[in-house]
């Protein structure tokens, strides 16, 4: 069967897809894959998608991985097929997809809303044979404008049976301003982007999560399955994939394993994965952690088998945010101490440490948002702070509460796209106050001093940030209006 696999993701590592893209040319399918891979501009021009016309006209069927921040270039697309080939179905699939298949529905002919390793197969498979497809576990359809959502199959277990990403060129292109073919060079360009700004390889070596954190994806499975429990691809399959993929692609300079926490698995497992990447692989490397799996003896194996880049979730200073917005199980005084042997490292060992915080929350108060700048003026400087907005994504259960309180509006045909998880622009919706515009300024002050080698650092010192946030500035700052601290966040943004 000839089939069109779409991205939108702004980059082009897009595990979801290039997995099942690998699962249908296994069975025997011919699969092109369009990758959407840029940031800006967003939108795509219907111009644009013409170029994609005589790709589409010769295939059978449209799949399409969906990122919330992304939706509306899905429906975007699925538009312009439905107006130009009705005939095609055009099915969706990936994150924003999980637990909620109504909403994709209102645009797609049918979407896989839990986990497509057996599911995309079985679907394709019996479409090809002019079979009876609409009972297709792990899938929904609209047929005849009737909803027909099928039975959730167990979590997928046995990982290792999976192919390996497909990264073939052949009937690859990425689309951007023109349909270009994918080549050694365009890769490697695509793959230079935050948080080292050089080829980067991703790879994905474990699935689910332990935690139940109120605004994650992860939190939809929980829907499904009642837990989202924790499955590994066996060390030797790590290794064997990584060796294979660079042996390919010559130009990486890092391997990142994203995984949500690499620490959760075992020491063994982790002792293991030392010894056999220091030997087989040796590029430098970068792993997640949570405060929770935190420990100095995994530690210490990974920084000896090349370990260079370590992230970490704190998203907020407040306790009270944690435990009564986001539900996660975490606290911060232990966070803080993580934090603080894993600062150490850059010293000893040269390893780079980021740090992720959630800003603009409806949920929080002036205080936790004081707390969360306390604790940045607090971090060493060569310590990397990524401050996202927050975004309620669909099928989540704070996008539920925030639907009912009024903070967004439910997804539909007219609702303006979801804001993404970023370090860049004005994207302020909910705290237009003195604490906010702090927050914001010490992240910028604290760029400029990685970004020109801390040589800000003499004339801003960081007592000035204490004294801006102490309670008679404090004070004195809550007397402005929303609209001066919208101008000071504009100015540091």
């Amino acid at each position: 069967m000839k089939i069109v696999l779409v991205n939108l993701s702004s980059t082009m590592s897009s595990d979801g897809s290039r997995l099942v893209s690998a699962l249908l040319k296994r069975a025997g399918h011919t699969v092109t894959n369009i990758f959407l891979a840029r940031s800006k501009p967003f939108s795509y021009e219907r111009s644009e998608l013409k170029l994609l016309k005589p790709v589409f006209g010769d295939s059978e069927l449209v799949l399409i991985g969906v990122y919330s921040s992304y939706v509306q270039r899905a429906v975007h697309i699925t538009e312009y097929v439905k107006e130009s080939f009705p005939e095609l179905k055009v099915v969706w699939g990936g994150p924003h997809c999980i637990s909620t298949p109504e909403m994709a529905l209102e645009f797609a002919d049918g979407v896989c809303f839990s986990e497509g390793d057996e599911a995309v197969l079985d679907f394709v498979n019996k479409m090809e044979k002019g079979e009876d497809y609409t009972s297709t576990p792990n899938m929904a359809f609209k047929i005849n404008g009737k909803l027909i959502i099928n039975n959730v199959l167990p979590p997928f277990k046995d990982l290792d049976s999976l192919p390996y990403y497909d990264y073939d060129f052949d009937n690859a292109y990425l689309l951007d301003k023109q349909l270009v073919p994918l080549n050694k060079k365009i890769l490697k360009e695509r793959f230079a982007y935050y948080p080292f700004y050089v080829p980067t390889f991703y790879l994905l070596s474990s699935r689910g999560c332990p935690n139940r954190c109120t605004y994650c994806n992860n939190s939809r499975y929980i829907t499904m399955f009642g837990k989202n429990p924790v499955r590994f691809h066996s060390v030797g399959r790590i290794i064997d994939e990584l060796s294979s993929s660079l042996k390919k692609f010559d130009f990486f300079n890092y391997i990142l394993i994203a995984d949500d926490d690499f620490f959760i698995r075992p020491e063994k497992q982790i002792e293991d994965f030392a010894a056999q990447y220091k030997k087989k692989i040796g590029i430098p490397f970068g792993v997640a952690v949570s405060p929770n799996t935190y420990s100095s003896r995994k530690m210490r194996l990974l920084v000896d088998a090349g370990l260079k880049f370590i992230q970490m979730g704190v998203q907020t200073g407040s306790q009270r945010v944690l435990d009564e917005v986001f539900e996660r199980n975490t606290r911060v005084k232990e966070t803080n101490a993580v934090i603080q042997e894993l600062t150490a490292y850059k010293k000893s060992d040269d390893i780079d440490l980021l740090l992720d915080f959630i800003i603009d929350n409806p949920y929080e108060t002036r205080e936790d948002i004081f707390l969360t700048y306390k604790l940045l003026t607090e971090l060493p400087l060569h310590v990397t702070v990524n401050v996202f907005y927050l975004t309620f994504f669909p099928g989540t259960p704070l996008y539920e509460r925030a639907v009912k309180d009024g903070y967004t509006e439910p997804f539909g045909s007219k609702t303006t796209r979801f804001r993404f998880f970023t370090r860049y622009g004005v994207n302020v919706r909910y705290q237009k106050n003195y604490e906010m515009f702090l927050t914001l300024l010490i992240k910028k002050f604290r760029l400029k001093c990685i970004d020109h080698q801390f040589r800000y650092r003499k004339f801003i010192p960081v007592t000035l940030f204490r004294f801006l946030g102490s309670k008679p500035s404090r004070a004195i700052g809550s007397l402005f209006p929303e609209s001066f601290f919208m101008y000071l966040i504009q100015k540091v943004t």
